[in-house]
């Protein structure tokens, strides 16, 4: 029978952190630089160039038409007051939402790209797909149990809750539970309303939660086995994700986040580490500043390294607060490729303007209507 343990914590053996297995080599090109890019057709609009990751709205997010980003992932917690069924969580829909919130920002932009939430830990109760194997007891198996310090699992799923239901843990050493997860996504993605996902703690247990280990008596074999086994189901899932036409935030290889961009310190050595011609075939995701001084130098540095998939905006919790004016230069389509013209000055020319940083004294040049 299958049982289940609304946050427990048992006494048992305790492991340390500094116990726990250390990463070894990834498992994933999630976690080592670079991914594949995505199989669909480049385009180099500057306003649809640009990214964001809302979070914590309290309806859907749809930009704009004159600021559209041009790719937009959805937390899980977007629109959360629409999916969000408190007297029974067994009907909330946040997939679907996410869905729905994907039609309406194409609806106004069909330009821009749409990715919605998953998680490579957690199987989580409001996500209509995985809900759908976490309470039936021929697929309990699928998710981390209480254990007898021995490796052996007793029968009750391991659950951390929170107010918007049951938190499990995906146990893909369990090849059928890897097969679930990877087919459930691609049936939820295949729409023209979603481009991708969002697959948070790439890095398996115990991503953002510590006590996990402890309650489990899991043992540091165990640990390692298990962050490999996501690993490796993060892989088969980026594969299948590009071979359907879709793609997977954490492939842009900066985890659940976003790449930095330069400074007026690390200017001249990150434009030459993206100026190298084999980055031209590497996604690039790049954070832009809030700092109206250096807003300029990141766009150019961004219009002159950047590949032909390609974003610049923010990550987790971003919103149209951020847009800048800027992403809607008419820049037109790349010329060339970049070039330090002198040490330290770097250019690009586009079809409508030369972009150009000059890196010894943190100056650009945006010559564009």
């Amino acid at each position: 029978n299958m049982h289940i343990v609304y946050g427990c914590s048992l006494s048992f053996l305790w492991i340390s952190v500094a116990a726990l297995a250390q990463y070894t080599e990834p498992h994933t090109c999630a976690l080592r630089y670079p991914c594949p890019p995505p199989s669909w057709e480049p385009q180099w609009q500057l306003n649809l160039s640009t990214v964001c990751q809302p979070g914590n709205t309290k309806s859907y997010f749809v930009p704009p038409k004159l600021e559209p980003w041009g790719l937009i992932s959805l937390d899980w917690s977007v629109a959360r007051p629409l999916w969000f069924n408190a007297t029974n969580p067994n009907k909330s829909t946040c997939e679907a939402t996410s869905v729905e919130d994907g039609r309406r920002i194409k609806e106004a932009s069909p330009g821009t790209r749409v990715f919605i939430y998953h998680n490579m830990e957690l199987a989580l109760q409001w996500l209509e797909s995985q809900r759908a194997v976490m309470y039936n007891p021929t697929t309990a198996n699928y998710f981390l149990q209480y254990t007898d310090c021995k490796g052996k699992k007793n029968g009750t799923i391991y659950n951390e809750p929170i107010t918007y239901g049951d938190q499990f843990f995906w146990d893909f050493r369990v090849k059928e539970a890897a097969d679930y997860y990877i087919t459930s996504i691609l049936r939820v993605v295949n729409n023209p309303y979603v481009d991708g996902t969002y697959t948070d703690d790439v890095t398996g247990l115990p991503a953002e939660h510590p006590r996990a280990v402890k309650s489990m008596c899991l043992t540091p074999t165990e640990v390692e086995d298990i962050q490999t086994a996501t690993q490796r189901t993060s892989q088969r899932l980026i594969t299948a994700l590009i071979a359907a036409g879709k793609y997977n935030w954490q492939a842009f290889s900066h985890g659940d986040g976003i790449g930095v961009g330069p400074t007026k310190t690390t200017c001249s050595s990150w434009m030459r580490k993206f100026c190298a011609p084999h980055m031209q075939n590497n996604p690039l995701l790049t954070r832009m500043t809030n700092k109206v001084a250096d807003a300029n130098q990141t766009l150019a540095a961004f219009l002159i390294v950047r590949p032909e998939y390609g974003w610049l905006g923010w990550g987790w919790e971003s919103d149209q607060r951020d847009w800048n004016p800027l992403f809607n230069l008419h820049v037109g389509v790349p010329q060339d490729w970049c070039s330090e013209e002198s040490p330290g000055v770097f250019k690009r020319c586009w079809s409508n303007g030369i972009a150009k940083l000059d890196c010894n004294n943190w100056i650009a040049k945006l010559p564009f209507p």
